[in-house]
């Protein structure tokens, strides 16, 4: 499994039966290929074209496509949870969970908040976590360093606007957060067990 990112808070994804497509935002000018698009930021005309895209999803459930099962759960881009400080919950977007050559990647959109238990007992075990930081990050303060602690993935893949490095290690808590042209996962067993790796990809 091959994951690149192209900015902001898109990836393509290459599974060994599909290719995904999440948040292609207009803005993103790298030509964009897939079969399916996953989308936090709303529908087609919000969407940066994808050739191949046979489907668009964009709305909380549970699907499956090419042999893919995909789980999409609202949440909001400011402070809902009563587990948390007051405030108002801010405009719905979408956490999406998918099983890809049996890694679990989960990608948290313009999340706000930290999540509530049962939406963390809901995900359960993370192997990849996408984690929007940075300029446009809604997860500003503790708060991304709150929902990894939540969901302890084996691996944090950073995205957003702006100077991730400098927001990364001050998460990550090392002097320099390795980055890659592409994520490539060969194996489950390829990561750790015991602790989280941070990764930051460049965009492509």
């Amino acid at each position: 499994m091959d994951i690149l990112w192209h900015g902001k808070t898109c990836f393509t994804i290459k599974g060994r039966t599909a290719d995904i497509v999440i948040n292609p935002d207009k803005s993103i000018k790298t030509p964009l290929k897939g079969d399916m698009v996953l989308s936090s930021i709303g529908g087609k005309e919000n969407l940066a074209e994808v050739a191949g895209a046979k489907k668009i999803f964009d709305w909380a459930g549970e699907y499956e496509m090419s042999e893919i099962p995909i789980v999409a759960m609202n949440a909001w881009t400011r402070s809902r949870s009563t587990e948390e400080e007051a405030g108002e919950k801010g405009e719905r977007t979408i956490i999406f969970g998918m099983e890809v050559d049996k890694f679990k990647i989960y990608h948290l959109g313009g999340l706000g908040h930290k999540l509530t238990t049962e939406m963390a007992e809901e995900i359960g075990d993370v192997d990849v976590l996408m984690v929007p930081v940075g300029e446009e990050s809604n997860l500003g303060g503790d708060k991304a360093e709150d929902v990894i602690d939540q969901l302890e993935p084996r691996m944090v893949v950073f995205m957003g606007s702006g100077d991730l490095q400098s927001v990364a290690k001050k998460l990550s808590g090392t002097a320099q957060v390795e980055e890659q042209e592409k994520l490539t996962l060969t194996s489950r067993e390829s990561l750790p067990e015991d602790k989280t790796v941070y990764t930051i990809l460049k965009a492509v």
